[in-house]
């Protein structure tokens, strides 16, 4: 409100008084501003951009730096101050509540303390109001004992499963497809990290099973003192051939030479795979529509097998179960025996009176390879709390908890982030990860592939008694499997 004070027309004092009065009240309007704003601000807040009050200062001045409007703002009468808008924050993830259950087979008599440090972290970092209860399964039975689960219509939420029996599980559509989860592009760094070839196994039948975590690799134990006083160490697992002549010029009245599984209790094709691949055959035809077991080599794999059974190296046939086998060798009285790397806790803890190492079967005609099994984690498609679940999956197969699990017990890792920082202190599992590995070669993930080697296993023990040849037990076991297949 501009004033002037005009001094050219005489007035009364009345009238002086009148405009005095006038004059200071204009001078507070011009002071105030706009007479519907109540602020005591001493001086204008510099007008922001775009700001056009019609209630501007009587002396026109330099106008002072337009300050930034902020985001939405279209108040004519802002703050002094102006306030920055709040970044927007995420959707918040659902809260993750209620009890899942998770069952695994164990790879160590402290299996349940493992699982538990495990559970408390999950607990104290993703999910604290998220119970898991943990069972194990009985590797004798485990699939008897997973079948009877299923078939309850309640199994555990959250499985570990090897690849010889999740295929079945999958075509029986007891586990849920996990396809999108395992593609959420939230985890993708994570599945990047985790080796290709493993997810060839978790992906199959359309979908995709779970999450691969870890990999068991059968190898031989060796007793190094008795090798090398034999003057075998350098060349015992030179050839099939000199094995068995290293088994044999070692065996006396309290050692055996050699001892390998023969059970199907027992998984005894463990021992019995490398040799085959190593003849350049497999269980099933590379279209997985017949026995792959051809060619003279196979059979000729098959005849030294039989061979190295009957020749008087090795326990009787069926008298020593799994464990019975690695407590002979740790007594010092078996000098090559085919195991898996899991003993190898056991001898680390309790080392025996001699020198020890791993290695692989000797090489063949056609490979020298090393059998390995994996385990995948999946989600049963009963669970009603799918969420919570994944979220455990995704912690158990994290870098910082399966890294720790897989020393604690001694197994392989399929993540290749974390190679390098492993085992620093178990020389054998260095030994297993940098010299084994790199050969491992798995079985075809068939559905039927576990019902096919039972149905041909009794065949090959028969075989290992001495009461068939190469070529007749391979021409038996083709007969098992094809009936398999044929259904």
């Amino acid at each position: 409100m501009p004033t002037r004070r005009d001094t050219r027309h005489g007035t009364s004092g009345h009238f002086w008084r009148l405009l005095a009065v006038f004059f200071v009240f204009a001078l507070i309007a011009a002071a105030c501003g706009d007479d519907d704003d109540p602020s005591d601000a001493a001086e204008p807040a510099p007008t922001t951009a775009g700001d056009s009050s019609s209630d501007a200062d009587d002396e026109p001045g330099e106008t002072a730096e337009p300050e930034p409007t902020t985001a939405g703002d279209s108040s004519d009468d802002a703050a002094d101050e102006p306030v920055e808008a709040a970044e927007p924050e995420p959707e918040p993830m659902p809260a993750l509540s209620g009890t899942i259950g998770f069952i695994k087979g164990p790879h160590s008599a402290m299996e349940v303390e493992f699982e538990e440090q495990i559970i408390a972290d999950f607990n104290s970092q993703v999910a604290p109001d998220v119970t898991v209860e943990f069972s194990t399964y009985d590797w004798p039975v485990h699939v008897a004992e997973l079948t009877t689960l299923f078939a309850s219509g309640s199994p555990p939420d959250v499985q570990y499963l090897v690849d010889l029996i999740y295929p079945s599980f999958a075509e029986q559509g007891v586990l849920h497809d996990m396809t999108d989860l395992v593609n959420d592009p939230s985890w993708a760094d994570e599945r990047a990290n985790i080796s290709p070839f493993a997810w060839d196994l978790a992906e199959q039948q359309g979908g995709t099973w779970g999450v691969p975590v870890l990999g068991a690799v059968y190898n031989i134990f060796i007793n190094e003192t008795l090798l090398e006083e034999a003057g075998l160490l350098d060349s015992w697992d030179d050839s099939y051939e000199s094995m068995l002549a290293a088994a044999e010029a070692l065996t006396t009245d309290d050692v055996y030479g050699f001892a390998a599984r023969t059970s199907a209790a027992d998984f005894a094709w463990w021992d019995w795979y490398p040799y085959i691949h190593n003849a350049g055959g497999d269980v099933l035809s590379d279209d997985w529509t017949e026995c792959g077991l051809v060619g003279q080599d196979v059979v000729d794999a098959m005849q030294f097998l039989i061979d190295i059974h009957t020749a008087g190296v090795t326990p009787a046939i069926g008298s020593l179960d799994n464990q019975g086998l690695f407590d002979l060798f740790a007594a010092g009285r078996i000098a090559i025996l085919h195991h898996e790397t899991p003993n190898i806790v056991s001898l680390n803890t309790d080392p025996p009176d001699f020198d020890w190492t791993v290695a692989a079967a000797p090489p063949g005609p056609q490979g020298h390879t090393v059998m390995g099994n994996f385990g995948i984690l999946s989600i049963a498609e009963a669970s009603d709390n799918k969420e919570a679940a994944w979220e455990f999956i995704k912690h158990w197969a994290s870098a910082p908890q399966v890294g720790r699990f897989a020393e604690q017990v001694s197994l392989q890792v399929v993540r290749t982030d974390i190679i390098d920082d492993l085992f620093a202190e178990n020389p054998a599992m260095r030994t297993v990860q940098s010299e084994l590995v790199p050969r491992v070669q798995g079985l075809q993930p068939h559905p039927q592939i576990l019902e096919a080697l039972q149905a041909a296993w009794p065949v090959v023990e028969d075989a290992f008694r001495g009461n068939l040849t190469g070529e007749e037990a391979i021409a038996g076991m083709c007969g098992a499997i094809d009936g398999v297949l044929a259904g």
